[in-house]
């Protein structure tokens, strides 16, 4: 899975946001604001990739229990596909 085009990662004022462009923005209206992990992973699915090896990625960079990181990257991705910004 990863994310569909026409979707921009960028930080204002210390926030991180991900803003839709051309026809995502048929699609998603507004604005997703990220934490630092969560940016991490997202830049992770801008190529296609399973839950796993983003924990795994997840774990090694925030030095953090592999199940914690599975947990916390299916969270994410459950509401980026609710949000329709993930294509399988």
């Amino acid at each position: 899975m990863k994310i569909k085009e026409g979707f921009i990662l960028r930080e204002v004022v210390n926030t991180i946001v991900v803003v839709p462009t051309g026809k995502a923005v048929e699609e998603f209206q507004g604005m997703i604001t990220l934490s630092k992990s969560a940016k991490f992973v997202w830049e992770l699915l801008q190529e296609d990739r399973t839950v796993e090896e983003i924990a795994n990625q997840l774990a090694e960079k925030y030095k953090i229990d592999f199940q914690r990181a599975k947990n916390d990257v299916e969270s994410f991705i459950k509401k980026l596909k609710d949000a329709k910004v993930i294509e399988e």
